[in-house]
């Protein structure tokens, strides 16, 4: 895969005045954070992708270079963006589709892919039991499913319904909803310890309905003391949870 220096999305005025597409834009700026997303899931990666909620391709550029890769969203707008920075990529295919319609799976079931990507997607989804299923019907015998998704149903609050979430989720509770679907979880864990604070201050206390800027800044530029106190004491919680699960051969 390719590596990636991250930037701030250009993206129509009219529809950026939405908090989740605000926040997407200020996502886009926290490069060593969207790194430290994809290190904990790159050796799993294929060469035939599917990622499912692209969004403005905040973690794209990190699934380039393969055999395929397939960008979906359920937003028009989002698909524009994303079709504008890397449509013209010959292994690139960019479309609208909602992996909840079954419709979703016929059309895409051809691409034979080996690795599906959901990241910070499938607290957005309603249905995210029927979603995971079609993520299932989607992969080969023996590909994988990355997941990422925010954890702590404590830490939810006035932020999260801005964002459009659903829910937040707890190690145990995800592994079980994937394997439901007929997955293997090769691994699950929490990530992110340093986040807690700042997410609860943000979404709990102060309501905000983005992550404040400056709060990224300073996130971003700690990020490698976060993973290396990470990697050292294994700490058995965190904001988000990385999954790992395969469809068995």
């Amino acid at each position: 895969m390719t590596s990636v220096d991250q930037h701030l999305i250009d993206v129509p005025a009219a529809w950026a005045e939405s908090a989740g597409v605000e926040t997407l834009r200020r996502m886009a700026s926290v490069d060593n954070y969207n790194r430290w997303i994809f290190q904990k899931l790159a050796h799993h990666v294929g060469q035939r992708i599917l990622e499912v909620g692209c969004g403005i391709g905040n973690m794209t550029p990190f699934f380039l270079g393969g055999e395929h890769l397939t960008c979906v969203d359920v937003l028009a707008e989002s698909i524009a963006v994303v079709r504008q920075q890397y449509g013209d990529r010959p292994e690139v295919e960019v479309r609208i589709a909602d992996i909840v319609d079954p419709a979703t799976v016929g059309a895409l079931v051809d691409r034979r892919f080996d690795t599906v990507v959901c990241l910070n997607v499938l607290e957005h989804i309603e249905d995210d039991e029927r979603a995971l299923a079609h993520m299932f019907d989607l992969l080969q015998p023996g590909g994988k499913l990355l997941v990422f998704v925010p954890a702590g149903e404590y830490l939810y609050g006035h932020l999260d319904e801005a964002l459009g979430h659903y829910r937040r989720y707890a190690l145990g509770s995800l592994s079980d909803l994937i394997r439901a679907q007929g997955f293997v979880v090769d691994e699950a864990h929490y990530m992110n310890v340093a986040g807690v604070p700042g997410w609860f201050l943000a979404s709990r206390v102060f309501r905000r309905e983005e992550p404040p800027r400056s709060l990224l800044w300073l996130f971003n530029i700690l990020t490698p003391l976060f993973i290396w106190f990470e990697e050292t004491f294994r700490p058995g919680f965190g904001q988000s949870i990385v999954c790992v699960a395969r469809r068995p051969r």
